[in-house]
């Protein structure tokens, strides 16, 4: 894992990334029960284009993607107890979240977007490579 960012572009990044993909939602959501404009269109684009830019320098160029989906007989005993620890941190976070997130689709009777379930998957992927970028200063 090449990790010549520093821990603040990192974090930068993971912060950037997460929110892009949530105006995507958002955007999205707002879009189909409101009307399409224009203006959605372009944020909606804009929003796509900044998460696939810091989706490439956070987690590909990094190799904090392929570090977190690596097998782990590929892994030292360091490497393995990083991925383990990311691993838990990162699915507690994603399980408190994605209950909460359900809990109130069906309080508020709402219907569940195929962009919706698509970024929740993203998010359960990156989200272990986040937490090792967000707290590992090597």
């Amino acid at each position: 894992m090449e990790q010549n960012k520093s821990l603040s572009r990192r974090r930068l990044g993971v912060i950037i990334t997460f929110l892009s993909l949530f105006g995507i939602v958002s955007i999205f959501e707002y879009g189909i029960s409101q009307q399409w404009n224009g203006i959605l269109k372009i944020a909606e684009f804009t929003l796509l284009l900044i998460f696939i830019i810091s989706l490439v320098l956070t987690y590909l160029k990094t190799g904090l993607w392929k570090f977190t989906h690596k097998s782990l007989a590929e892994l030292d005993e360091r490497e393995i107890a990083l991925t383990s620890k990311s691993l838990r941190y990162a699915y507690a976070i994603f399980t408190i979240f994605l209950l909460i997130l359900l809990f109130s689709y069906s309080i508020f009777d709402y219907r569940l977007s195929i962009v919706l379930v698509t970024s929740l998957i993203l998010f359960a992927h990156l989200l272990p490579a986040s937490v090792i970028a967000w707290t590992d200063s090597k």
